[in-house]
Formats: structure tokens, C-alpha cells, sequence
């Protein structure tokens, strides 16, 4: 799902290398290096890869650097390692470079939309970002981020979550919310959400934060610009909705581990500070 353009065909026969970084599904981080990501991926969610994802699968791979040796690739690592776990994940969520070395992410589209030609990543002069382009009629394919909103509701110091009945994330635990409709606005794409996944009617009452996310599931995949607000519920019966398995309170000390997608969990570190701000 990432593409051919993340296996490592270096120049003059060489193969370049990848860092790495994968999120398992005790919610942990695991880093290595490979000049193959979607072989690497295969073999560690066959349980192949080493001891440590093989107790913990399914592993996701959210993010990549591609080095021009082994070595370069390895110290990278090393010093990967070293960071905190949530600087890691907001590298990925952002798609931040590290040590100078662009991220790399999946490709949404492999042909032009306009003439059907296959279309490459280049990154082109006077530009600061890899573009994908036609390779038949020259179009550049200008990738988007997707808007979502989401809810942040509390009742007596107490967050509802929601855990997933669908995939991706199945069993997982997340924050009510999704992709926002054709022209719909944020505020009332959040209230929508909420009623589907919960039952319950909400009243906004502020923009909690903007946090950025990279969606990948089977065909579907890109960057997401998730917007979640603050709401108190005003109305309606608390019951899971039909994507929706179960849903819960929990208290800035009892959030859960296992959560779907990688900003979700920023956002409930973040709630969890600012409810510890505030005096609960």
C-alpha cells in the first residue's frame, strides 16, 4: 500500500535503506531499517520480523526515511531511539523530516486522473514538497488533506469514547467523530457524528485543537485535518451506534491503550493535561 517508490532502488545497483517506524498493537512504537518496506511489513505481521512485534501484532507502518546505505540508515536509528515516544508520533502524524531527510508516506493515487498515465513522485525545482506528476501529460496531482471533526465530551470530569465495531481500528477505542460530508461545516459535521456513533445531542461550546493524521486502509488512504471541539451533552439516549461496539466513560487517569489512530492518542494526552490544568 505504500507504493514501489518505498523499496529501496538506489543508483549504479545499490539499494537504499529505510528507517522505519511502526506502531504495534499494544499501541508501542517499534523502529528498524530495510531496503524493502512492504516485505519488512509482511514478515513482522507474520510474526517474522523479531520477538517484539511477533507478541504484538498487528503492526502498522506509520512512518519511513530513506537513507543512501546501511550504515546511514542505522545511525539514523540509533538516534530515532533515543527520542521521547511522543515527539516519534507526532513526526508521523505531520510527516516531519528527520535530520534533514524527507518522510516518506503512502501514495493515494498511481494514475493520472485526467489522461490515465501513471504518475510519478518528483520533487521539482522551486518547490518544497514532493509533488506526485503525469508522466503523460504533465499534470501535477495535488494531494489534499481530508477534513474531520470530532468531540470532546465530558460529564462529571469523564470523556465518552467509543470502541470501534468497524475496521480499521476494530476494538479499538476512539473519539466520536469522522469525515466531514460534501459542504459541511466542522461544527455541524461534529453534532452529526456524534448522534450516529453515541445517540447523544450535543452543544458545542469551543475548538478544543487541530491535530493532522495520515489514513490508511486498504485502497483509501491520505492525510487527514481532524477538528475537534469541546461539547456538553444537552439531549438524546446514550446507546452505540451501528460502527460503534461499545461505548464509555473514563476519567483523565483511566484513558485506555489501545486507541485508534495516531492523533486520537495525542488528543487524549492533551485532554488529560488540560484537565489536570484545570483542577479536574
Amino acid at each position: 500500500m505504500w507504493g514501489s517508490e518505498l523499496r529501496g532502488a538506489g543508483g549504479e545497483g545499490r539499494a537504499d535503506w529505510f528507517l522505519y517506524l511502526l506502531r504495534c498493537a499494544d499501541g508501542s512504537l517499534y523502529t528498524g531499517v530495510t531496503t524493502d518496506l512492504e516485505r519488512r511489513l509482511g514478515e513482522h505481521n507474520r510474526g517474522r520480523g523479531s520477538r517484539y512485534t511477533a507478541r504484538r501484532r498487528p503492526v502498522w507502518l506509520i512512518g519511513a526515511w530513506r537513507y543512501p546505505d546501511r550504515a546511514s540508515a542505522q545511525r539514523a536509528e540509533a538516534r530515532l531511539r533515543r527520542l521521547p515516544r511522543r515527539e516519534k508520533e507526532r513526526m508521523a502524524v505531520d510527516g516531519q523530516p528527520f535530520e534533514g531527510v524527507p518522510f516518506r508516506g503512502p501514495a493515494p493515487h498511481r494514475f493520472c486522473p485526467h489522461c490515465g498515465s501513471s504518475l510519478q513522485t518528483l520533487l521539482r525545482p522551486g518547490d518544497a514538497h514532493p509533488r506526485q506528476v503525469c508522466t503523460g501529460c504533465g499534470r501535477v496531482h495535488y494531494r489534499n488533506a481530508k477534513p474531520c471533526a470530532g468531540v470532546l465530551a465530558a460529564r462529571d470530569g469523564r470523556l465518552l469514547l467509543v470502541r470501534r465495531g468497524i475496521e480499521p481500528f476494530r476494538g479499538y477505542w476512539d473519539i466520536p467523530g469522522g469525515f466531514l460530508e460534501e459542504g459541511e461545516h466542522p461544527e455541524a459535521g461534529a453534532v452529526r457524528e456524534m448522534r450516529e456513533e453515541t445517540g447523544l445531542e450535543v452543544r458545542l461550546t469551543g475548538v478544543f485543537g487541530i491535530y493532522m493524521d495520515r489514513y490508511v486502509y486498504q485502497e483509501e488512504q491520505g492525510v487527514t485535518l481532524n477538528i475537534y471541539f469541546l461539547a456538553e451533552v444537552v439531549g438524546g439516549k446514550e446507546q452505540a451506534g451501528d460502527d460503534a461496539a461499545q461505548l464509555g466513560w473514563f476519567g483523565p487517569e483511566e484513558l485506555p491503550t489501545r486507541v485508534a489512530f495516531d492523533h486520537a492518542r495525542l488528543v487524549l494526552e492533551d485532554w488529560a493535561r488540560w484537565m489536570g490544568g484545570r483542577g479536574g
